[in-house]
């Protein structure tokens, strides 16, 4: 009776370890490198000159630093930057982001603390041909313009 108490408290243990153990076999250097999407869209038809061009893109530096840039020219118009940068952890599969006072200036206005996003990479254990980019999806912001945003991996 004894060892089936053990056992019974043994196998409660164990499930519980596997239920909060981190299943993520990604490492910071595995998040780390430039994310972007952009689009250079310009009209042929004169009657409706839309052409638009916006770039956003964010840095992932191995030390736990990102910075984050969206660039948006419209027809017609200056440039516009808009810059974030601070600091990035991994955990498990989520990168989450914070910034500090000490990061925002006249330059870097926007503040991406409350921001998570997704890591999205093909397992190792994937053998099959199909190539699977990698990537990142916002999906928790308090800047609109990051929420659900998908920015593929360009610099593999």
């Amino acid at each position: 009776m004894k060892n089936k108490l053990l056992l019974l408290a043994f196998l409660i243990f164990a499930f519980a370890k596997m239920g909060t153990a981190q299943n993520s076999p990604f490492t910071t250097d595995d998040v780390s490198g430039v994310y972007s999407k952009g689009v250079d869209t310009t009209s042929e038809n004169a009657k409706f000159d839309t052409s638009t061009k916006f770039t956003k893109s964010i840095t992932l530096a191995p030390n736990g630093r990102f910075e984050y840039h969206n660039f948006r020219q419209l027809k017609g118009q200056e440039e516009e930057h808009w810059w974030a940068r601070g600091n990035w952890k991994l955990e498990g599969k989520v990168v989450v982001f914070t910034t500090t006072e000490d990061d925002i200036n006249d330059q870097f206005t926007i503040d991406l603390n409350n921001t998570r996003a997704r890591f999205f990479k093909k397992s190792p254990r994937n053998k099959s041909p199909k190539i699977q980019p990698t990537y990142i999806q916002f999906f928790e912001s308090d800047y609109s313009l990051t929420k659900n945003l998908k920015l593929p991996k360009t610099d593999e």
